[in-house]
Formats: structure tokens, sequence, C-alpha cells
């Protein structure tokens, strides 16, 4: 795992306050309620949480992929300088898949079904490799049409795919699901992104795929520089792939920090719930759990959106949305628990400067 850099380098994407607003029957809907999060260079960051969340929106926000018809966006996205917020579709384009690509969880249902891969795989090399190209025929001697199936074939190889040949002619459904995910891949950092979102990448593959997967990923991802904002409910797998750990609910960051800090030692409580929550074999303890349900969003609570199922709640939790509060130069918490001006605490109740799982 790579040593935390945000000390020393400025980020390369920053999302800031982002709101996005769904219509409904019941009136409009608050997915995200304010996300903030940054994402350094060579750094990847796992985006962890419930279903329902907001992971998948906030992904999808930032490359302004969700429906145009009814849904509201607000806040900034940064990318190297540039607010990604303020450009129409046609010119999110340059962007999209050149600068920030992603990798969405179903593998087979993201690859157009009507094309070969290699008509796809081929599409993308002349919009995006045109200097490789010719930088291929050159050095091989070759035509053009010819330079393009030779990057190809060095970028399926690149990803563990043998019998290129047969590949380049088959069709989505005519590969697993693992072969599909490594095509993926291939088609994501063909053009060496700044930025690879990978939207639960590995949830829908068998176990022993999704290892192989993950292994490619972070080792393909250090090689070309790219930085990862990596989607997962999985805490096992942010603790294995990742540098920094963002704990999303309901549609708000509420905890963030280096991975190796939000084990040992988590603050909020909910991040305390769900550590407490993961299987410990050996342990003879029964598995502890959340109690509660996640918020309705059409109608959710005041003031801070886990204060229903709080362990520790106070009656300010319940009147407005805490600040983000700094743990340290690296760890941010969004709790009245801490800080310099906690404005109510609990009968018997004493900040905690610990952070120890609640069981």
């Amino acid at each position: 795992m790579m040593k935390s850099n945000t000390s020393v380098s400025q980020p390369v994407l920053r999302v800031r306050n982002l709101k996005v607003d769904f219509p409904s029957s019941r009136g409009r809907v608050r997915i995200l309620e304010g996300v903030n999060f940054s994402l350094y260079p060579g750094e990847i960051l796992a985006l962890v949480g419930e279903t329902g969340c907001g992971k998948s929106v906030t992904a999808k926000s930032i490359l302004n992929l969700l429906p145009r018809s009814g849904v509201h966006r607000h806040g900034e996205v940064f990318l190297d300088g540039c607010d990604l917020m303020k450009l129409s579709n046609a010119a999110m384009r340059p962007f999209r898949g050149r600068r920030i690509a992603m990798i969405f969880q179903n593998p087979q249902s993201s690859i157009n079904p009507v094309f070969t891969l290699g008509e796809q795989i081929f599409r993308l090399i002349r919009m995006y490799l045109s200097d490789e190209i010719k930088a291929v025929q050159q050095r091989l001697n070759i035509s053009g049409r010819a330079a393009v199936g030779q990057i190809a074939k060095e970028r399926f190889e690149e990803v563990g795919l043998t019998d290129v040949e047969r590949l380049l002619k088959s069709y989505a459904h005519q590969i697993s699901g693992g072969m599909a995910q490594r095509y993926r891949i291939a088609t994501a950092l063909l053009s060496s992104p700044e930025v690879l979102i990978a939207d639960e990448a590995t949830s829908a593959l068998d176990v022993t795929v999704q290892s192989h997967i993950l292994k490619l990923l972070r080792s393909l991802c250090r090689r070309k520089g790219t930085s990862i904002v990596f989607i997962t409910h999985d805490l096992g797998i942010a603790a294995q792939m990742c540098d920094r750990v963002a704990v999303m609910y309901s549609g708000r960051i509420v905890e963030t920090a280096p991975t190796l800090s939000i084990f040992e030692a988590p603050r909020h409580p909910y991040t305390q719930g769900l550590l407490a929550a993961v299987p410990r074999l050996g342990s003879g303890k029964r598995l502890a759990n959340i109690p509660g349900m996640i918020p309705d969003l059409a109608n959710p609570p005041a003031g801070c959106r886990f204060h229903p199922r709080c362990p520790q709640v106070m009656a300010c939790c319940k009147e407005e949305k805490p600040p983000q509060q700094d743990i340290d130069e690296q760890h941010q918490v969004a709790c009245y628990l801490y800080g310099e001006h906690v404005p109510c605490l609990p009968t018997g109740h004493s900040r905690q400067p610990q952070g120890a799982i609640v069981e």
C-alpha cells in the first residue's frame, strides 16, 4: 500500500459541496447533500458505505452521466483546476474517457452488445492514440490498420487476455465476466487517464477472479500514474486496495482518513458500527449490527442523518448538520463528538479522543 502523499501534493480531483436532487412522486429527493473529498496523484481512495448511500450517484455526477430530465446538480468538481460542473455535455467529451475514465459494476452490460470487442477497442484507439498509431507504423513499418491491431493486441496482453484474435471477433455475451472486466480495464486505461472511477468493479465476479482483477488494477494504475476512486461496500477490499477511505452515509461523507487510521481508530459512530459488524474469524462473538434503517431520502431527518441510529446521539445532532472536524492533518470527521467547540454533550459523556470501536 502506498504511503499517503496528501500533505505534499495538490489534488488531481476536488469535489466540493456536491448536491444532487432527483424528482419523485413525493417531491424532490436530495440524494447527495454536500459531498466533499479530494483525490491526490497516484492515490487510490475508497468510497465506502451501505447500498443507497449515494456512492454511484457521486461517480456519475462527476462525469455528468445522470439523466438530464429533472435532475439538479450543484457544487464544484475540479479536475486540474477546471470546474467540470460548469461544462456542457458537449464540452465534457474531451474529459470523459480521455482524462477521467469509469469502470462499471456489471462489465458485460457496459460493453456494447452490437459490436465486437475488436470494433469497439479499434475505435477508441483511433480516437485517443493517433500519435501512438503513427509511432507503431514507423517502428514496425506497417499500415495504420495493422498498427491499430498491434496496439489492441498489446493492451489485451497487458491485462492478461490471451487468444487475442478470437477475442477481437467476440461479442460481450461470448466472454466470461472476468474477461469482460479485464477488457473494460484495458479500454478504460487506454488513454492513460488522470482519474479512474471504479464503481463496484469486482462485486459481480467470483472471489478468485476478483483477487486477480484487484491486483491487475492496482499494478496498472501505479505504472501509469492514474489515481482511482474505488467505490465499494466491502471493507476488506478497501483495506487491501486503498490508501485512504472516505465513509459515506445517506448522501454525505462522514469520515475520511488513511486506511490504517480508519481501521485502527475510527471516529464517527457510523464508521465504528460498520467495522464492528465485520466478521472476525475465531473471535467467538456475535456480529454487531447498526440498529434501524437508512433514512427516507424524500423525508430525511433534520440535522445529522445518522442520528436516529446513533448510540451516542445528542440534542444538537437532531437540529443541525455537523460540520467537518479535523482530527489531524489527514483525518476528518463530521460529528459533534469532536472539535474545539462541542455544542452539547449527553449527561456523563466526554469527548472521545481514542475513537474506539463501539460494540
